[in-house]
């Protein structure tokens, strides 16, 4: 009995002095968390220019006290959804599956090369997240509306907006909805002058307004837009003053108004008016996109805001475009569609800080991993007219420009400050991008051009025959041409004649010129160069092309002419080593080393690093390795044994 005594005081006087001798606090550390922003397209020139300026003030904290690459790889082809499949995974395409915004649909046995499927699909994606691999650890995983976030988790929560959208935003005015004297109204809202109707669709839902002269308001005319689900005072469900657009517009817009889907069930959309003539004659209301609640976890956000739960997602870029917010700069306009467009990116930014902050403050989490839009949306609208080296570059127009992109990155650099606000001494924060930006201002008709030389045919309608078809640029515009190859639904390429095909294709697109430039300069075949650049696979392309900068495919069968011009703008989709479309990776954190400068960084080297430095498995199909450059730690250069490392053919969750 005195023997076993002596053993048990000999040891617990053991483990006095281990304890005494560990530096204090390790055993108060918990687990290393993280938080993830990811911005879509940033362009790293214009990001230096924004920190130069000191108008990036967050990006300059994360970047000093942690390791920053500006010119990271993206995935081939250098479009969103691949780009993300690959930032999450550590995988190439040619194991994501994921090979574009739309890929070709598989079985090839069953589906001709004219058939696609939404890339961004969850159930397409043949590799495991970093997510799943956090969730497997049992690690709490948070994801709001980020491409290819899951809809099933046992230990996270997905908001999953983008998965949720019924509809297109849209514009009101008075030619699509001329405003006509009410009738029929019961309880009509008090009016100085006699109320004028109008009436429109959003989704399945018809809605009436009554543009009133408000008792209240000392404007002369008519100065409020009331809208009701029908023609009762008592039904409204917002009241809208006319205000000028910018950034600081966000007060004016309606709360979540409920609209019907097409199925049938409620939809949430936004209101905002811009413009009401005195008079009545006109005016211009914007609605957002209508969209359902996707959130896997329902019962865990019962509490939060209708403002958290409404997803907006994006601004109003296609209505932007088509002039339909105002003439726009590039094409004579004073700066007020640039302004209106800029507040509807203000308002989607702010929709999404209030969700994430929620989030944040209210669930449990380990790995909390944010998307943003943005500045992708608007560099498309503005690259272009920003690119110096573009034919017919107005410098008047950029300068009037620039100013509007600056501002989208400050909103988005308030959004990773926002999130940069809930971190603790345990948590790493990382802000990646997926793709850079090119301006572009010619457009280049690959299918008219393998017409010309027999490879695709067309019958009388225009449309393709594929009984005469060798190859075709698909619509899908992923960069890539496909082989109409016998193992696919109505294929005529056989095995022995793929060699032959190919060889037409190459000196066909090679030795395309516009005036003395060759517009094509490199093409890749993923049967044998599939491995080193990660390209092709069941659902990629067979030959992957390289375009002269300021041009972009043109993927439409009736074009008229090979080489037209468009107005300029920016685009992305080409080989992921033009220095146009590299972009960022920050991390910053417990574990990271300071300042560290990283070189040769992909991003597929994203979800192993951070794996390695939450102390979670590397995601089981990833290839990309861990930055040990990034790690603070001298242990960090000694990889944890993981077969993980090692590509995969099983499908991620």
């Amino acid at each position: 009995m005195k023997l076993w005594y002596r053993r048990i005081t000999a040891s617990l006087l053991l483990f006095l002095v281990i304890a005494w001798s560990v530096p204090s606090g390790v055993f108060a550390q918990g687990p290393v968390k993280a938080i993830v922003l990811a911005w879509d397209g940033a362009v790293p020139a214009f990001v230096h220019e924004m920190l130069r300026l000191g108008k990036l003030p967050n990006l300059a904290k994360l970047i000093e006290g942690g390791a920053f690459a500006d010119d990271a790889t993206p995935a081939f082809p250098s479009l969103t959804a691949p780009g993300f499949a690959s930032l999450w995974t550590g995988a190439p395409p040619r194991i994501t599956g994921i090979s574009g915004n739309r890929v070709p649909r598989l079985p090839r046995s069953q589906f001709t090369i004219l058939e696609n499927r939404d890339g961004f699909n969850n159930a397409l994606l043949r590799a495991e997240p970093l997510w799943a691999s956090a969730d497997h650890a049992g690690r709490r995983v948070v994801v709001t509306h980020v491409p290819f976030g899951g809809d099933k988790s046992e230990h996270g929560v997905h908001f999953q907006g983008y998965r949720g959208i019924v509809g297109r935003d849209g514009i009101v005015n008075g030619r699509a909805a001329k405003p006509q004297p009410a009738r029929s109204w019961e309880n009509v809202p008090a009016s100085v002058i006699p109320p004028l109707e109008i009436t429109f669709n959003i989704a399945a839902s018809t809605l009436y307004g009554l543009l009133v002269d408000d008792p209240s308001d000392p404007q002369q005319g008519y100065d409020t837009l009331v809208v009701a689900s029908a023609r009762d005072g008592r039904e409204i469900k917002a009241q809208q003053k006319p205000r000028p657009g910018g950034s600081g517009g966000e007060p004016y817009w309606s709360q979540p108004i409920q609209v019907k889907a097409n199925d049938g069930r409620e939809a949430t959309t936004y209101l905002r008016l811009f413009e009401l003539k005195p008079d009545g004659s006109d005016f211009l209301l914007f609605f957002t996109r209508p969209t359902r609640e996707i959130i896997s976890r329902p019962d865990l956000v019962h509490g939060a805001s209708r403002t958290v739960k409404a997803f907006i997602g994006n601004g109003a870029s296609a209505i932007y475009s088509q002039g339909a917010l105002g003439p726009t700069l590039p094409n004579g306009g004073a700066g007020a569609a640039e302004s209106r467009y800029l507040e509807t990116i203000s308002f989607a930014q702010r929709q999404l800080t209030e969700t994430n902050r929620w989030a944040l403050e209210h669930l449990s989490w380990d790995l909390f991993v944010a998307y943003t839009p943005f500045p992708d949306e608007a560099e498309h609208m503005w690259r272009g007219f920003l690119e110096p080296s573009l034919p017919g570059f107005r410098a008047d127009v950029a300068d009037r420009l620039r100013p509007y992109l600056q501002e989208v990155y400050r909103m988005s650099d308030e959004l990773l400050g926002c999130l940069m606000t809930y971190r603790t001494e345990r948590t790493v924060v990382a802000l990646i991008s997926d793709h850079g930006m090119e301006g572009t201002y010619k457009l280049v008709a690959i299918n008219k051009l393998l017409q010309a030389s027999g490879l695709l045919a067309t019958d009388q309608r225009g449309r393709v025959d594929l009984a005469r078809t060798k190859a075709i640029y698909a619509t899908i515009n992923n960069g890539y041409l496909l082989i109409n190859s016998t193992d696919r639904k109505d294929g005529i390429v056989p095995p022995e004649e793929r060699s032959d095909v190919v060889r037409r294709l190459r000196e066909l697109l090679l030795e395309f010129h516009d005036g003395d430039r060759q517009v094509v300069t490199a093409v890749y075949d993923a049967q044998t160069e599939g491995d080193s650049k990660g390209i092709g696979g069941e659902s990629g392309g067979d030959l992957y092309l390289d375009l002269l900068p300021g041009y972009e495919a043109d993927s439409r069968l009736g074009a008229v002419e090979l080489i037209a011009k468009r107005e300029p703008h920016g685009m992305h989709g080409f080989n992921p080593h033009k220095p146009s479309m590299r972009t960022l990776m920050v991390l910053n954190g417990p574990g990271v080393r300071s300042g560290e400068r990283l070189r040769d960084v992909r991003l597929i080297d994203f979800a192993p690093t951070l794996a390695e430095l939450l102390g979670i498995p590397i995601p089981k199909n990833a290839t990309g390795r861990v930055l040990h450059e990034v790690f603070a730690d001298p242990r960090g250069q000694e990889p944890r044994p993981s077969p993980s490392l090692q590509p995969s053919t099983g499908h991620g969750s």
